[in-house]
C-alpha cells in the first residue's frame, strides 16, 4: 500500500529541496553529491553539493543571488534550518553547498507544496526525482528515480565524453538501522550507510534509480512507552494471579 507519510518521504524530500536549484543552473554538465542523515529521534541533517559551469551564474543573479535564493526556499519552511549556504567559484566553474538540518523530519511535508519550490523549473522534478514508498509492516520500500537526461534535454548535445565519464552523481543515506535490502553501489557501516553512484553517461543512458528497504526508525521514548507497557502488563498479570490464589485460600478456609 502507498503511503504518503512524511517520514517516510524524508530521504527523497531532504535531496528534492536543493536539487531543483541545479536545474535553474542547467548547463551541459554538472556534479552531484546529496548525503543524508536520518536520524533515530527523527531529527536529521543533509550536506548537498553542486558544481556547474561558472557561466551558469548569471541566470540566478551571481553568487549572491543564488544564495538569496536558497534562502528564500528555506524561509518558505520553518521547520527547516539553512545552516550554510557557500558558492565559490574557480576553474570555470561555480561550486554550492548547502547544509540544513531539521528537529522533525515531519516539517518536511509540504515542503514540496511550497511556493518557492512550485517557482522552481520544470526539468527540477526529473533531478528531484520520482518517489515511491510502500509500507510493509514495520519496514518501508524507498524507490526514487531520478531521470537526467529528461532534466538536460537538449543541453546533453554539447555533453563531450570526457565530462560524460568524469563527471558523476552521488548519493549516500545514513539510515539509523542496517537496510535489509538496497540495490547501493557500495554499502558501510555495518548496513546503514547506502552510497550509489554513477557517472554522468551512465546517468544519460537511463534514469537512476536508488532502491532501500529498511525498518522504520523508532525514537527511544517509542521504546520506554513499550517497555512501560510491558512492565504494566507483568504487574496486572500478577496482580491476578495473587487475588485467585487469595480467592481459593479463602474458598478453603470456608470449607474448613
Amino acid at each position: 500500500m502507498a503511503s504518503a507519510l512524511p517520514m517516510r518521504k524524508l530521504p527523497a524530500l531532504f535531496t528534492r529541496f536543493l536539487a531543483g536549484l541545479a536545474c535553474f543552473l542547467l548547463a551541459a554538465c554538472f556534479d552531484i553529491r546529496e548525503e543524508v542523515w536520518i536520524h533515530r529521534n527523527g531529527s536529521g541533517h543533509a550536506k548537498l553539493n553542486y558544481t556547474i559551469p561558472e557561466s551558469a551564474l548569471l541566470f540566478a543573479g551571481g553568487q549572491e543571488g543564488l544564495q538569496e535564493k536558497v534562502r528564500e526556499l528555506v524561509a518558505s519552511q520553518p521547520g527547516i534550518r539553512l545552516d550554510a549556504v557557500a558558492v565559490t567559484t574557480g576553474n570555470d566553474e561555480a561550486k554550492i553547498e548547502v547544509k540544513l538540518s531539521t528537529d522533525s523530519m515531519l516539517s518536511l511535508v509540504d515542503l514540496q507544496e511550497s511556493d518557492a519550490f512550485q517557482k522552481l523549473p520544470n526539468a527540477a522534478s526529473n533531478i528531484a526525482g520520482t518517489v515511491v514508498v510502500k509500507l510493509r509492516g514495520l519496514d518501508i520500500d524507498f524507490t526514487r528515480t531520478v531521470k537526467v537526461r529528461e532534466a538536460l534535454g537538449f543541453a546533453i548535445l554539447t555533453i563531450g565524453g570526457q565530462d560524460r565519464a568524469n563527471r558523476s552523481l552521488e548519493y549516500i543515506i545514513h539510515l539509523p538501522k542496517a537496510a535489509k535490502e538496497s540495490n547501493a553501489s557500495s554499502v558501510a557501516d555495518g548496513g546503514k550507510t547506502l552510497v550509489w553512484k554513477s557517472t554522468l553517461g551512465e546517468a544519460l543512458s537511463k534514469p537512476v534509480v536508488t532502491r532501500f528497504r529498511a525498518g522504520l526508525p523508532i525514537p527511544w521514548y517509542a521504546h520506554v512507552a513499550v517497555g512501560l507497557l510491558l512492565l504494566g502488563i507483568v504487574l496486572l498479570v500478577l496482580r491476578i494471579r495473587r487475588k485467585r490464589r487469595q480467592r481459593r485460600e479463602d474458598a478453603c478456609m470456608v470449607d474448613l
